[in-house]
């Protein structure tokens, strides 16, 4: 779901673990909002919530000044272990599908490794764990031409910067969800690097203009059939061998039968 900001010709779309907490923040602020929140790195979600679009198009929704934040994406993948079962383990809550993770004989509180090669089965088994892995893709549509702005998570700065000017008011974007237990890619075996940066492919294919995966080493050759971060927006119960059958209309009849709108404006 795109999120207007009253009065401001801006429209966001966030992406979960690429800065999304701080800039509903900002946001919230700007009609003094964020006063009552008690727990700000949560509670903007419950008032600015991210929403899935379809992946495999261009959101043409007929908003205009849109805006993102983009990031590497194994840092990102790596950045959702560390909040999601490190900092906070939503495998223990009881969203979580315990009878799948028993079923794939998967621990609650798994290791880097364990989690990297297992990351689909624990998307199936998790829907907060499929949300914060799933792909850029799935909450920006396919094409980022359409967007006025395409920030890095590096330039959080620039994101200050840019709805001060917008506003004609000093921003000032806390740092929210960052992760208290940090890891990095030389955390990971040679082969749980090898999945990541597979899992990560499409997405590296995307941000193709803001990431370089030589960074990490390139990415492996390997089987096109194999899971990516695209795919885990699937049906758990669809499961092949651990991998997930990706529909591509399942978030269009969501989205329909929820009769959600298409942006949700700061300040109403």
């Amino acid at each position: 779901m795109a999120i207007q900001a009253e009065d401001l010709p801006v429209t966001y779309y966030p992406i979960p673990k690429s800065g999304s907490s701080s800039v509903k923040y900002a946001l919230m602020s700007l009609s003094g909002r964020q006063a009552s929140l008690a727990d700000p790195d949560n509670e903007v979600h419950s008032h600015l919530s991210t929403s899935w679009v379809d992946a495999f198009v261009p959101v043409y929704d007929g908003l205009g000044g849109k805006f993102t934040i983009v990031r590497d994406p194994l840092e990102r993948l790596l950045s959702a272990y560390s909040s999601r079962i490190l900092d906070t383990n939503v495998l223990t809550r009881p969203s979580a599908k315990a009878e799948m993770l028993e079923t794939f004989g998967l621990p609650t509180d798994p290791d880097l490794d364990t989690f990297i090669l297992n990351v689909e089965k624990y998307s199936a088994s998790s829907w907060e764990i499929q949300f914060h892995v799933a792909s850029p893709r799935h909450f920006v549509g396919s094409s980022l031409f359409l967007f006025d702005h395409v920030f890095r998570f590096e330039e959080l700065d620039a994101v200050e910067a840019f709805l001060s000017s917008v506003s004609g008011r000093k921003i000032t974007m806390p740092r929210l969800q960052a992760a208290r237990a940090k890891v990095s890619p030389s955390d990971l075996s040679p082969a749980a690097l090898a999945k990541a940066m597979r899992f990560c492919r499409y997405d590296y294919a995307f941000l193709i203009d803001y990431y370089d995966p030589a960074r990490w080493g390139g990415i492996p050759d390997g089987d096109p059939r194999e899971i990516s971060s695209l795919h885990v927006n699937g049906d758990p119960a669809a499961l092949r061998d651990g991998r997930l059958v990706c529909p591509r209309t399942l978030r269009n009849l969501m989205d329909f039968l929820a009769r959600r709108p298409l942006a949700m404006r700061v300040g109403h």
